[in-house]
């Protein structure tokens, strides 16, 4: 077994042999059974916190290396400053179930001993929409407020429509949408929330010349990167009469 003293800019090490203790994240009697039957546990890799407490990790040498383990769980325990004192944790790792997978058990430490302060988001996404035959760019302002794995908030945007040319005039028309907006992040300690979906309605005070009537849309955005995504959804127009797909790509 390998052990760790977490301090800062210290890690110290050394082998013991120790027995298995109740765990936090306990399988049923079947799988617990079948877990133990295929991947036994070979090795222990503890953390020492300088408040006399640790975290107890058992895991099988076919699945992962303490020096991988070290490597994933080092940089979280540093952060876990709500760990309890004299306190021992015990958490097995093992793959092939939801509640002992390696993602898991790091979403349940920072979900209950890394502290999170809510905090307010701004941001102004640009993209391009391909709605109902046309590119429409798209402009606006987005505001959410942040909590550990969700957030919600709201967002106008400017979905801009470039009417046909007349005598080679180039005319613009905005179509101006207020949404409300719900985004999340489930089981993972990236904070940084992937989904969102959203509503909006058509605020617009002059005419539209790319919907007529009520105007409505339903959206869902998927993160690629910290500042890219890619957005699908539906544009209801003339009183729910006339429905437009919508896909396109959004920047911050």
């Amino acid at each position: 077994m390998k052990r760790l003293l977490l301090v800062p800019f210290l890690a110290l090490l050394c082998t013991f042999q120790t027995m298995a203790q109740d765990v936090e994240n306990e399988l049923s009697n079947n799988l617990q059974e079948w877990l133990d039957r295929d991947w036994p546990i070979t090795d222990t890799l503890v953390f020492d916190f300088p408040n006399e407490s640790a975290l107890v990790l058992y895991f099988n040498k076919t699945e992962y290396t303490a020096e991988e383990l070290t490597e994933e769980f080092e940089p979280l325990l540093r952060k876990a400053t709500d760990f309890p004192e004299f306190t021992t944790i015990y958490y097995r790792i093992g793959e092939n179930f939801q509640p002992t997978a390696l993602k898991n058990v790091k979403y349940q430490i920072e979900k209950k001993y890394v502290p999170y302060v809510d905090s307010l988001e701004m941001t102004f996404p640009v993209g391009l929409d391909f709605t109902g035959g046309d590119f429409t760019p798209v402009i606006g302002f987005r505001a959410h407020l942040n909590w550990r794995n969700f957030s919600l908030g709201g967002s106008i945007s400017n979905t801009i429509y470039f009417p046909d040319r007349i005598e080679n005039n180039v005319k613009v028309n905005s179509n101006w949408f207020a949404n409300a907006e719900f985004a999340w992040e489930f089981g993972n300690t990236d904070r940084q929330r992937s989904n969102t979906f959203g509503v909006g309605y058509l605020i617009n005070e002059n005419k539209s010349q790319l919907f007529n009537g009520t105007t409505m849309q339903a959206y869902y955005n998927r993160k690629l990167s910290k500042h890219i995504s890619i957005q699908v959804g539906v544009i209801s127009t003339e009183n729910f009469k006339t429905f437009y797909p919508t896909v396109g790509i959004r920047f911050w």
